[in-house]
């Protein structure tokens, strides 16, 4: 497994909980995990007929923001909001379209097109908003995008709901290898999409975009790196509360809407299985033209060269899957709105809570100096037990997670919702490789 440090906790719990064995990088398995396009380079050309990659190529590529504002522009994605892209239109062709003079009052989001936790997201009710917001980006490509700004609330704060879809090979691609150009939608491709998923709610109560409040990002942002930050947020105990919290399961939530706002869970399910099957049919084209094509590749290519581990991917592209988190907003009629899709979502199972009881520099320092003595008799009871030190949640630590004394704890809601979601992508990846093992004329590496 190349996962990052955080996923191999989850990976591990997952297969503990399956029955199943993990084994070091190389050593061969059914299911092997990694993150990065690196990655899908050093073990593509080592995969195993009987093992499948858990990267779809060209994926990453296809998820930014940029790339996926055109396919879903292109393909006239209903469950997009209206978005341009920059610099390809400029910003006063965007304005003179939103902000006309005799129009009604609207808001734009502004989104780099390679910005991850809320960095760099700013709202515009004008002209001059939108330049002062584009002008304090970093990188001039992003993406501005019409805001959702009657939103279904929960408890009068803004929400929004990770859900989880596995790309996977279709049949044909499956049991031919697969160059991605087979029948059915998506391009060679289907999607499975899990029934459960991640709320997060805002930490602020909710009021419609105006001057005084565009700048307020815990009142319009939900994600976690922003409102962790915050003395008002609220931690879960139990994932099936629906009524507090700043992250929630959904389907907590959606039984508490059905009763609440009379709206059928199953038709939201349904609604987001559509929305999952329509973003990636929009994203196929794009993903392929990613992946097949040789530039995709050529600063991460192995030594034989980009060309032909463009190649390589195309014969060995439905020995692939993919874990992608789309986030969704429901409006205030329970219609939803892909925000974005995340080819890496987080899989963390932490979260971390400030200390309480630690208010000058001196009670700091003297914990941590106890910390430091407990860290030493600990490590040395481990070794002298010849074990690993055992887990340190919930001990003292200011690490950049937070910016004050905290603690590390495992989340009861991300677990609730992450751990059922991996284990069911390894099953369903596990016996994709076991169907095409049995498979007549099944394919072997070239």
């Amino acid at each position: 497994s190349c996962a990052k440090k955080h996923e191999v906790n989850i990976l591990t719990l997952a297969a503990r909980r399956l029955g199943w064995a993990t084994t070091a990088r190389g050593c061969g398995g059914a299911v092997v995990w990694v993150n990065t396009r690196e990655d899908v380079t050093q073990r593509l050309p080592k995969l195993r007929d009987e093992e499948m990659l858990s990267h779809v190529p060209g994926m990453g590529l296809t998820c930014s923001k940029d790339t996926l504002a055109r396919a879903l522009e292109a393909a006239g994605a209903r469950f997009w909001p209206r978005s341009w892209c920059l610099p390809d239109v400029g910003l006063a062709e965007i304005a003179g379209e939103v902000f006309a003079p005799d129009g009604p009052p609207a808001t734009l989001i502004v989104k780099p097109a390679a910005g991850t936790h809320g960095k760099g997201i700013g709202l515009a009710r004008s002209a001059e908003d939108l330049e002062g917001a584009v002008s304090r980006l970093m990188d001039q490509q992003a993406i501005v995008q019409e805001y959702i700004d009657r939103p279904l609330l929960l408890d009068g704060c803004k929400w929004d709901a990770r859900v989880y879809a596995l790309v996977v090979p279709s049949m044909r691609e499956l049991f031919t290898g697969g160059d991605g150009s087979g029948g059915g939608g998506g391009g060679g491709l289907a999607v499975l999409l899990a029934k459960e998923g991640l709320v997060r709610v805002c930490v602020d109560a909710y009021q419609p975009p105006g001057p005084r409040n565009l700048h307020r990002t815990m009142m319009h942002l939900t994600n976690y790196s922003i409102s962790k930050l915050s003395e008002r947020y609220v931690h879960n105990e139990d994932p099936g509360d629906a009524s507090r919290g700043c992250k929630r399961t959904l389907s907590a939530v959606l039984k508490r809407l059905e009763v609440s706002a009379g709206l059928p869970a199953a038709e939201l399910w349904g609604a987001l299985g559509a929305l999952a099957r329509g973003t990636i049919d929009a994203m196929s084209g794009p993903l392929k033209a990613a992946a097949f094509e040789a530039s995709t590749w050529e600063a991460a290519a192995p030594a034989e060269g980009a060309g032909s581990f463009a190649g390589l991917v195309r014969r060995r592209f439905g020995s692939c899957f993919h874990l992608v988190g789309l986030d969704v907003l429901l409006d205030e009629e329970g219609r939803p709105w892909l925000l974005e899709a995340n080819s890496n979502p987080s899989l963390s199972l932490e979260e971390v809570r400030p200390l309480a009881g630690v208010s000058s520099r001196s009670e700091m320092n003297q914990l941590f100096v106890e910390v430091k003595r407990e860290r030493r008799e600990s490590a040395a009871a481990a070794a002298a037990a010849a074990q690993l030190p055992g887990p340190r949640w919930g001990r003292p630590c200011r690490c950049a997670k937070l910016p004050r004394p905290h603690a590390h704890f495992q989340c009861p809601v991300d677990t609730a919702v992450k751990l059922p979601v991996v284990e069911g992508v390894l099953t369903i990846a596990r016996r994709l490789t076991a169907a095409r093992g049995q498979a007549p004329g099944a394919p072997r590496s070239a």
